[in-house]
């Protein structure tokens, strides 16, 4: 008569054993190797990028190398909370879109320890605080006019290898009148995120 009784609990225990057993493995796989899972860092800066030749509304083989300036005001890790990045990729690029595949080298910093002149993303890195990502981009131009590139990638060697990194480019449309003339979009600046992803 009191059999109905006993077997909710027992049913609800079951239920909590299956979860504790799907998530046991992976918090004791994040201990086991001491990386966390989810966003490391979040930052976000300015960059410059130059392209050789100069884009135009036609579609070439374009090298671009670009160099940007960020802070990191969501990360992990007091030591990272800055730094500079830049790196070379090469595509067929328009000032409309285009793919394009390369690498980017980040130089890692700390805001504090820059203020006490003891680490500075700009020189010389003696903790080991650099990444190197191998990247692929797709650019297109957004409603406003603006360039906007995404480049996702992996984390190959330094400091976070393995993760996953998202950079976004917003290359600003006030340049993009020098898309008609016959050098073409040589250079452009805008606003930049990077998101770097423990996968």
């Amino acid at each position: 008569m009191n059999t109905t009784g006993p077997r909710k609990p027992h049913g609800l225990a079951a239920v909590v054993a299956v979860m504790a057993a799907t998530l046991t493995p992976t918090a004791q796989t994040a201990h086991a190797d001491d990386r966390p899972t989810g966003a490391l860092l979040t930052c976000a800066g300015t960059v410059a990028a130059s392209y050789a030749p100069g884009l135009t509304f036609t579609p070439r083989a374009t090298s671009v190398t670009s160099r940007a300036v960020v802070g990191c005001p969501l990360s992990t890790d007091s030591r990272f909370t800055s730094a500079t990045f830049g790196g070379d990729s090469t595509g067929a690029l328009s000032c409309l879109l285009g793919p394009a595949g390369g690498t980017l080298t980040f130089h890692w910093g700390n805001d504090e320890g820059e203020r006490k002149g003891k680490m500075s993303p700009h020189h010389g890195d003696p903790g080991g605080t650099t990444s190197t990502a191998s990247i692929h981009s797709l650019a297109a131009v957004r409603p406003n006019g603006n360039i906007v590139t995404v480049s996702t990638g992996t984390i190959t060697d330094g400091v976070f290898k393995g993760a996953a990194v998202v950079t976004e480019v917003t290359l600003l449309a006030s340049r993009q009148a020098a898309c008609l003339t016959p050098q073409g979009l040589t250079s452009a600046s805008g606003p930049t995120t990077v998101t770097i992803t423990r996968v």
